[in-house]
């Protein structure tokens, strides 16, 4: 995202020129060194747009000052099918620490990425890249296949032409809470929900990306959130607990902090919850009239939790490398298998992070070697059978596990690059890796989210830096799987 971003489709001369003008003002307020300002004339920017009209279907141009601080001025064009000439015009400045692509690298991407960026794919094929059209309707494919338009796809962009509406509902959704803040679907799956950049909390609208900011401001993170029949359950990182009613603005409060900060677990069902400590254990069944937390045995030390999809079972890897079950009330814990890692290699360390599949059958657990550097994924049959490895290569880091709804394949999404890989749990082959194609690079996040129909994949992006947020990028599924083999 920049200072100044604006998007023309057959812009005249003089028009375009103001706009260059406002791009560089825009960039010379957001550098604060003050000591490297772009200083063009207005007959400069004439020049300038005068070129980017008369250049061949597709380009891109830069105007900048160099320093500690870099202002730039950007222009990126695209010729559609139909022969109009879609123009977007960027004003920035580019900080020494600031995560943005490197400008070599931007200019190896394809013409109508600069333009329209949040609806590009990219598809891993070794050691290259390859970039996929994805319109907001869910069609998906190359440029020419779909006779891409820019904005839309040919029959998109037909239906729009002739006065109808054309079909949203995929694409990317800026504009979320930097910090590692969970998001989740409303029961229908029209709406995204979660955390606002200002902290609040907030719902979009698939089909139109209109935004809804409640004025509750959340003062902690959102450690779970779980789709229910009528909205959500939203659970906080002091053990403060709300619910979403769909149709509504704001949060109505179900519990109070305990103002306990640990590990927690969120029942998929919002039904239960539990928040571990230091020497504390709390639960909560969030389907009483009134819930209220009640006060339990410590356990051992957890490095992560997981409610099983229906709340009736709660799990959890210890920082030994087991994976338990936690019996609350009792304060107990049982080892689930106690062959689960059983033929690992050396060096791993604990598990720090698994996911349990749809139905509660199976568990992916995560497990890291630093040196040397690698990541083991693990299928784990919660009622016995073969334990299965997933192929993971070096380069792939992956932080963030899923299963597919109906549980046949794991989703891997790593941080650093942005990737996420499709595996099939039968034999741990990999069936592909695709990433979205943000201007900035991802630095954490990856949250793996389905749709409660299970026709949309959904995954965070985070850079880092506060003014731009999290984006969440959405997906047609199994048609994104389909594009990554």
């Amino acid at each position: 995202m920049a200072t100044f971003d604006k998007r023309f489709i057959d812009p005249d001369e003089g028009a375009l020129t103001g706009v260059l003008g406002k791009a560089m003002k825009a960039a010379n307020r957001e550098n604060q060194t003050l000591t490297n300002l772009m200083a063009r004339d207005a007959a400069f920017w004439g020049r300038f747009a005068h070129d980017v009209l008369r250049s061949g279907p597709e380009g891109r141009r830069r105007s900048c000052r160099g320093g500690r601080a870099v202002p730039e001025v950007i222009a990126a064009w695209w010729t559609d099918p139909a022969g109009r000439k879609h123009v977007r015009i960027i004003g920035r400045t580019r900080h020494r620490f600031a995560r943005l692509r490197r400008e070599v690298e931007l200019r190896a991407l394809p013409p109508w990425w600069h333009v329209y960026p949040e609806a590009v794919l990219g598809v891993r094929e070794q050691d290259t890249e390859r970039y996929i059209a994805v319109c907001r309707c869910g069609a998906l494919g190359t440029p020419e296949s779909l006779g891409w338009m820019g904005d839309t796809c040919g029959p998109c962009f037909d239906r729009r032409a002739e006065g109808g509406a054309p079909a949203g509902g995929f694409g990317q959704f800026g504009e979320w809470s930097p910090h590692l803040s969970r998001f989740g679907f409303s029961p229908d799956g029209r709406q995204l929900i979660g955390q606002h950049l200002s902290g609040a909390f907030r719902t979009v609208d698939r089909a139109d990306g209109t935004s809804v900011v409640g004025k509750r401001k959340l003062g902690n993170l959102v450690i779970g959130m779980a789709t229910t029949k009528t909205g959500a359950v939203v659970a906080l990182h002091d053990g403060t607990v709300y619910r979403w009613q769909s149709g509504t603005r704001d949060l109505e409060l179900v519990l109070h902090s305990r103002r306990i900060w640990g590990r927690g677990a969120l029942a998929p069902n919002g039904s239960r919850l539990t928040l571990l400590s230091y020497q504390q254990a709390f639960t909560a069944d969030l389907t009483a009239a009134q819930p209220q937390y009640m006060r339990r045995t410590a356990f051992e030390g957890f490095a992560a939790l997981r409610y099983s999809p229906d709340g009736s079972r709660l799990l959890g890897t210890t920082y030994s490398g087991e994976l338990k079950t936690l019996n609350v009330d009792r304060g107990t814990s049982d080892a689930v298998r106690r062959d689960a890692f059983d033929g690992l290699p050396g060096g791993f360390a604990a598990p720090t992070e698994f996911a349990l599949a749809p139905d509660g059958s199976g568990a992916l657990v995560r497990r890291q070697s630093f040196y040397p550097s690698r990541v083991l994924v693990r299928h784990v049959p919660l009622e016995g059978g073969p334990t299965v490895d997933l192929k993971i290569p070096d380069w792939h880091q992956p932080t963030n596990l899923a299963y597919s709804p109906d549980g046949s394949y794991a989703i891997t999404a790593e941080a650093e690059s942005g990737w996420i890989g499709f595996w099939d749990v039968s034999n741990g082959k990999s069936l592909g890796f695709v990433r979205a194609v943000l201007e900035d690079l991802s630095w954490r996040g990856g949250q793996v989210e389905f749709s409660p129909g299970g026709e949309a994949l959904a995954v965070a992006y985070n850079t880092g830096h506060s003014e731009h947020g999290t984006t969440i990028a959405v997906w047609p599924w199994p048609e994104t799987l389909r594009a990554a083999g």
